[in-house]
C-alpha cells in the first residue's frame, strides 16, 4: 500500500483542491504513489505535502514529523 493510498483524507482533500491552482501538486501526488515508507520522502516533499496539504509543520511534533504520524492514518517506520 502506497503512502497516496495510506494519506488522511483531509490532507488528500487539501491537496486535490490546491492541484486545481498549483499543478505542482500534480508532483507530489506521483511521488505519494510511488512511495510505501515516510522515511523515503525528502524533506522538500515533507515541506511541499505541508505547505499544499495546508499542515503547519511547526504544530507538529519532532516524533510526528520524523515517523510521519501527521501524514497517515497508520504511522510509519
Amino acid at each position: 500500500m502506497t503512502l497516496y493510498d495510506q494519506l488522511k483524507p483531509e490532507i488528500k482533500a487539501k491537496l486535490e483542491e490546491n492541484y486545481k491552482e498549483y499543478k505542482t501538486v500534480g508532483d507530489i501526488f506521483d511521488k505519494l504513489k510511488q512511495t510505501h515508507h515516510y522515511s523515503d520522502l525528502t524533506i522538500d516533499n515533507v515541506r511541499s505535502i505541508c505547505t499544499f496539504g495546508d499542515v503547519w509543520h511547526h504544530n507538529l511534533t519532532q516524533t510526528q514529523l520524523i515517523y510521519g504520524e501527521w501524514l497517515t492514518n497508520k504511522p510509519q517506520i
